[in-house]
């Protein structure tokens, strides 16, 4: 540590007649005989070195295997809501299935052929292909084209003017004969005017008796 000097002359002149004392004294001391010893300051002295021993090779933590998860105890209404998603979920997956398999036939096939190929019914068939926004394929013959001239069975009508002339010997009524024939009455009465027949109708019977309500 270094000593500390004072510039101020007052504090310096001051110290001046300590100095002197202590310096006749160290020479009085010295002249009866006395020696000073300088004593050595503290040195320092470093630690001995220290020995440590070799570190040991870690050998590495084998993982444990993992455990199968335990699984959670549910109440039954949330096993109940987790069976309702599940379903929603498979419905889902299975209209998904069937809107694909629709588009692919819609787009070689008629409503007709696919009703026919799938056995679902035109009216989900029209509904799926709105709802996913597809067309199926028109269909070739429509409207008057596919109408064809009716021709009539000569050997047909001729057979069934037979069976009239022969209802009617029976007594039976127009009605009765067009539901034995099982033919229309349109059909009906083109045999009978086709083959001259006399059918007569049967006269409506007698009116009810009126009966005025009395007065009140």
């Amino acid at each position: 540590m270094s000593a500390y000097i004072s510039t101020d002359l007052n504090m310096v002149k001051e110290l001046d007649p300590q100095r002197h004392e202590l310096a006749m004294l160290q020479e009085a001391f010295l002249s009866k005989g006395g020696t000073i010893e300088v004593l050595r300051g503290p040195s320092f002295v470093p630690p001995p070195a220290r020995h440590e021993p070799p570190r040991r090779k870690k050998t590495p933590i084998k993982a444990k295997p993992m455990s199968e998860p335990v699984p959670r105890k549910v109440d039954k209404l949330t096993q109940r809501d987790l069976e309702r998603e599940e379903r929603a979920v498979a419905r889902a997956r299975e209209r998904a299935e069937l809107v694909d398999r629709i588009r692919t036939l819609a787009e070689t096939m008629t409503y007709a052929q696919a009703v026919e190929a799938t056995g679902i019914c035109l009216r989900t068939l029209q509904k799926i292909a709105v709802e996913a926004g597809f067309k199926f394929q028109p269909a070739v013959h429509t409207g008057r084209e596919n109408l064809k001239r009716y021709v009539p069975d000569e050997a047909k009508d001729a057979k069934d003017a037979e069976r009239i002339k022969a209802l009617m010997e029976e007594g039976l009524s127009r009605h009765q004969t067009i539901v034995q024939l099982g033919v229309s009455f349109k059909t009906f009465i083109r045999l009978l005017d086709k083959f001259g027949i006399d059918f007569p109708k049967r006269k409506a019977g007698p009116h009810p008796a009126f009966f005025p309500k009395p007065q009140h």
